[in-house]
């Protein structure tokens, strides 16, 4: 920091001195001051030009050529525009909250210290949203409460990053309500949108609609649902002419939810059904899944049953579709506080390093273009080379603890999502099972109130199935639990002498039907080729079988993948074989499917790893089936493969294993 101070007042006395005594010099120094001005301009034009890219390359690519001219030409302010458009990058197109965060204090910070109350309103604005969304409501109120008083003690007006125009202080105030109102502290959320509403922020002449309908939304949760309704009416002009097209969806998912509310049951089949068919629904996902919910819970009272399977099962798919980036962005803020302290620090010595750098550089530059020309240019080079080392060092250090943290949220992502994923579709089956049979039974009471004790046994009987149908989706739920443990501890089983030709017979047909029950359109033929000689092995059965099961399910999987793609060209095929061979037992799975590719073949007997698509596969068969053939029973699981031609797996037990 001493360098520092000394180097500013030692470069004002050499430039006031080259400027009284050589007059050419001073008009050079003009011009790099007009062309600073120009690369000014030049940076403001790359981060406008960033925002209108649609695609993540293209944006990154204007963004990050502002940041560098910015930084080269000590343009501040510029700088923490950069900042602020890439942290709406990382939101927008990588969903990287936790990156997006650090870029918002870069600019903050910067900001704050070139005194531009603007920029500090408009980042406390967006930092207060990010957190809402991540869940942190401390923290978003904090940052929401610090631009709204910024605002209203400067009369802040937005610009383009947020507000484009228009005054920050009601804006902040509705976003301070919106936060309340998802902590169900709705006396607080009431009283600030009320204050947002009393701002009279025009749009195109207009109220603006926002802070209306979010006004309606308060109504309806407190149960004023005749004001509620009267609101939203009133917001939904207001929304049209203030060109908030997707703010008209938020309005009609509140209307749809009222109307359920007081059991207008056509009018919530109505104004969700808007929300839904909506050009583009899924940019406001909350609403979307909320209308869904809404329309299949109307059908259901209507007693509507095919229109209620179909809109909840739709539910199921679009809160599927949205869960595994929910989880996403979930993993990615694990320990996130620590981890921006961290890089906080790294970012302010890398800020100091680069100011000493610069105030060096320019006071030797300076000293010398006085002295000799060859002496400055060589210190010059030197100085590039030894930027270029300590930028590469610095890049490198980064990419490591980039990628060893990468891993982590990887390696716990793929785990979290595939247990939730799971374990929710029997679940799924259990709940709603459950409320039907409650309807069941207050229809069979009211039966026997009658005296219809034929109807009455009827119902008694649709109960019992229900029940059946609840035990066995519970049982699936406790079977998935007991797989996921199995890959941690060994099995508890006894082995027994099992016919292996028996075993691979049923587990093929099981899987078989299973898979048929989930995919009527699914089709594939099969063969066995089951040696008689084999007799009995000494193998826990439950433990084989599920290797076998396992083995079958993901070559009737590949076969239907690869039907899908070449329709009629192609014939799915599955067999399953075994015979004996001296001392083992060979039972073998072969497809024609598409193959497994050599870079994939080494990894497919690794814990969670997976070739589906996310929700469709934990990885963790192949890996729980080769522990417990080579583990527990002392045998092999092999694997050969050609690429567009199929795959076997064979498994090899030894006939002389021990109990």
């Amino acid at each position: 920091m001493m360098k520092s101070k000394i180097a500013i007042p030692l470069c004002l006395f050499i430039i006031t001195t080259i400027v009284a005594q050589n007059q050419p010099i001073a008009d050079s120094l003009k011009t790099i001051i007009n062309l600073q001005k120009q690369d000014t301009v030049q940076v403001n034009a790359l981060v406008h030009l960033s925002r209108q890219q649609t695609q993540v390359d293209s944006a990154f690519k204007y963004v990050r050529q502002g940041l560098l001219l910015a930084q080269k030409i000590n343009y501040r302010k510029g700088e923490a525009d950069c900042y602020l458009q890439i942290a709406g990058i990382n939101r927008n197109f990588l969903n990287d909250y936790s990156a997006g965060i650090q870029n918002l204090f870069d600019a903050l910070k910067i900001y704050g210290d070139i005194n531009y109350t603007t920029g500090v309103a408009e980042t406390h604005l967006q930092l207060q949203g990010w957190y809402r969304y991540i869940g942190d409501y401390k923290n978003a109120l904090m940052h929401a409460f610090a631009c709204q008083q910024i605002a209203e003690s400067n009369n802040v007006a937005g610009r383009a990053f947020t507000f484009e125009g228009h005054r920050l202080n009601p804006l902040a105030l509705a976003e301070i309500a919106e936060t309340y109102i998802q902590m169900n502290q709705l006396d607080s959320a009431e009283f600030y949108i009320q204050k947002s509403i009393n701002q009279n922020e025009l749009f195109n002449g207009s109220k603006w609609n926002f802070p209306i309908y979010m006004l309606g939304t308060i109504q309806n949760l407190k149960g004023d649902y005749k004001l509620a309704l009267a609101t939203f009416r009133s917001a939904i002009p207001l929304a049209i002419q203030n060109e908030a097209f997707h703010d008209t969806l938020q309005i009609y998912s509140g209307m749809s939810t009222l109307f359920k509310n007081t059991k207008e049951l056509d009018s919530v089949i109505y104004y969700a059904k808007m929300v839904n068919e909506s050009s583009d629904p899924e940019r406001e996902t909350h609403y979307w899944l909320n209308s869904i919910n809404n329309i299949a819970q109307a059908y259901k009272l209507k007693g509507n049953i095919d229109s209620t399977l179909k809109y909840t099962e739709y539910f199921h798919h679009v809160k599927d579709s949205i869960f595994s980036r929910d989880k996403d962005r979930a993993v990615q803020n694990i320990g996130f506080t620590e981890k921006l302290k961290q890089q906080e620090i790294i970012s302010e010595q890398a800020k100091f390093k680069s100011r000493l750098q610069f105030y060096v550089f320019i006071a030797g530059l300076l000293v010398l273009l006085l002295i000799i020309g060859i002496l400055w240019h060589n210190t010059l080079e030197k100085q590039k080379a030894k930027s270029k080392i300590e930028k590469a060092y610095s890049e490198l250090k980064n990419t490591q603890s980039q990628l060893i943290q990468s891993e982590k949220m990887a390696s716990l992502g793929e785990l979290t999502a595939g247990i939730a994923h799971e374990i929710q579709n029997p679940l799924n089956f259990v709940n709603n099972f459950s409320e039907v049979s409650n309807e069941l039974i207050d229809e069979m009471n009211e039966e026997l109130e009658k005296g219809d004790l034929k109807e009455a046994k009827a119902i008694a009987d649709d109960i019992k199935q229900n029940l059946e149908k609840i035990n066995h989706h519970g049982k699936r739920a406790d079977s998935i639990v007991k797989g996921m443990l199995q890959h941690s501890r060994s099995s508890s089983g006894v082995k027994e002498p099992t016919d292996i030709n028996a075993l691979a017979d049923e587990y093929l047909r099981l899987a078989y039907h299973g898979l048929r029950a989930k995919d009527k359109s699914f089709n594939a033929k099969f063969e066995t080729t089951f040696e008689e000689g084999v007799g009995k092995v000494n193998v826990i059965p439950q433990d084989i079988g599920r290797v076998i099961l396992n083995l079958i399910t993901n070559a009737f999987y590949v076969v239907n993948e690869r039907k899908k793609l070449e329709q009629k060209s192609y014939e799915p095929m599955v067999t399953v074989s075994t015979k004996k061979e001296n001392d083992k037992v060979i039972v073998t799975v072969q497809d024609n499917g598409n193959g497994i590719p050599d870079s994939v073949k080494k990894k497919i007997f690794q814990p969670f790893f997976t070739t589906k698509p996310t929700g469709q596969g934990t990885g963790l068969g192949l890996s729980m089936s080769y522990d417990i053939v080579t583990k527990g029973h002392g045998g092999e699981l092999k694997v050969e493969s050609e690429e567009g031609k199929g795959t076997t797996f064979t498994i090899s037990l030894p006939l002389d294993q021990k109990t």
